[in-house]
C-alpha cells in the first residue's frame, strides 16, 4: 500500500506548474514582437515570433526547477539566438490563419526547445 503522505513525484510541483495564468503571460509577452513586426509591416514575421517567444516562456516555465543552473540559462539564451534567424530569414506570409492551423507548429517548436534543454540536463546536471 502507498504511503500517502508521501507526494507523488510525477505530479509537478506548485512552482513548475503551467496554469492558466502563466499560459495568459505567455501569450501576453509574446504579443510585444507581434505588434512591432505588425508595425513596420510585416505581421507574419511578428506570428512567427511571437510564437517562438511563447513557446520559449512555456519550457522555461515548465523547466522552472531548473533555474539555478547556468546551463539551463545559457541554453535558454541559444535557443533564442537560434530562433532570430529562422524568424528573420524565413519569408513568412501575413496571410491570416486560424490558431489550431499553427498548433501543430507550436508543438514541434515545444518538443525541440524542451527536448534540447532536457539533452542538456541530462549531459550536464550531477547525477543524484
Amino acid at each position: 500500500m502507498e504511503n500517502p503522505s508521501k507526494p507523488d513525484e510525477n505530479l509537478p510541483s506548485p512552482e513548475t506548474a503551467l496554469t492558466h495564468k502563466w499560459g495568459l503571460l505567455a501569450g501576453l509577452c509574446s504579443l510585444l514582437p507581434l505588434f512591432i513586426f505588425a508595425y513596420l509591416g510585416d505581421a507574419g514575421k511578428g506570428r512567427a515570433a511571437a510564437i517562438s517567444l511563447a513557446v520559449i516562456i512555456i519550457v522555461a516555465r515548465a523547466r522552472w526547477d531548473l533555474k539555478n543552473y547556468a546551463w539551463f540559462w545559457i541554453t535558454l539564451v541559444v535557443m533564442i539566438a537560434l530562433h532570430v534567424p529562422l524568424v528573420l530569414l524565413i519569408p513568412w506570409t501575413s496571410r491570416s490563419y486560424p490558431g489550431i492551423t499553427l498548433l501543430p507548429v507550436a508543438a514541434v517548436d515545444y518538443a525541440i526547445v524542451y527536448g534540447c534543454i532536457k539533452l542538456t540536463e541530462k549531459a550536464l546536471k550531477p547525477s543524484q
